[in-house]
């Protein structure tokens, strides 16, 4: 019982010590010193707002002290993963590239701010000036191919097929890997596509399946080739190009139904004859 008491006593000291300990040490601190150890208990405790209005705090009193930057990359960490704030968390990755001495910093953020406006925002014109900001950023030139074929899709994202088609036109002419000529292509055709220009589209579908027959299957390239013949009202062709592609569908019978409905449209034609009509 003695030995008990004793002990009580001794984690009630050490924890009164440890509390004193802390609060002379934020006695001691600089207010800005203050709010990031304020809004890194918060962020511990899963008070995620709190503490992020709490790293602000700590930017407005210190602008361009040495906390600074560690108050927006806390800032900008918590908006992005947890509060899903990614308007907010964008300001703040912007004063990490604005204030740090790391290029390897600098170009993660600037990797953050494309990300939160191609993949979340969905604000492919603004996410067009980020990326080519990154462009200049990189000498990587893995991570170049990488970011062009991002540039081109958010340029069809927002409906500028011709600079889209220019994009995917000048990466198709600079010796692309199989894997990023199949990419490059299978866009290039949706943008013609997107613009009613089936003839084109289907040029480049019916290349992309001789060049591609493997890749072909998993993306399903024969059935995107048969719904444009369907746009031209090309029944015949849509029906054979998915007899061939129901042998190697996961769903054949879903392809039947296709074909059954596409039947159909080719028997209502005016002047339908044969096979296609009773």
């Amino acid at each position: 019982m003695i030995l008990e008491k004793i002990l009580a006593k001794t984690q009630i000291s050490t924890k009164l010590m440890v509390f004193c300990y802390s609060a002379i040490l934020l006695a001691c601190s600089s207010p800005a010193e203050k709010e990031m150890k304020l809004g890194r208990e918060e962020a511990r405790l899963g008070n995620f707002r709190i503490a992020v209005s709490h790293f602000e705090k700590a930017l407005k009193r210190s602008p361009e002290g040495p906390l600074a930057l560690e108050a927006s990359k806390e800032a900008a960490k918590l908006l992005f993963l947890e509060i899903k704030d990614y308007k907010k968390a964008i300001e703040f990755y912007k004063q990490v590239i604005l204030m740090s001495n790391s290029a390897e910093e600098r170009m993660l953020s600037q990797k953050q701010i494309i990300s939160v406006l191609f993949d979340h925002l969905s604000d492919y014109k603004l996410a067009v000036t980020e990326i080519n900001k990154y462009l200049m950023m990189t000498q990587d030139p893995k991570e170049k191919v990488e970011y062009k074929i991002k540039l081109a899709r958010a340029y069809y994202y927002q409906n500028n097929f011709s600079q889209a088609q220019n994009e995917t036109e000048e990466f198709l002419n600079n010796n692309p890997t199989p894997d990023q000529r199949f990419e490059m292509l299978y866009l290039k055709a949706n943008i013609f596509m997107a613009q009613k220009d089936y003839t084109m589209g289907i040029g480049i579908l019916s290349s992309i399946l001789k060049e591609f027959p493997e890749r072909s299957i998993k993306e399903n390239i024969a059935l995107t080739l048969s719904v444009a013949f369907e746009e031209m009202k090309d029944f015949k062709s849509a029906i054979q190009t998915l007899e061939q592609l129901k042998a190697t569908h996961p769903m054949p019978e879903y392809i039947d139904i296709r074909i059954k409905r596409l039947e159909e449209r080719l028997k209502n034609q005016p002047g339908a004859k044969g096979r296609y009509r009773k």
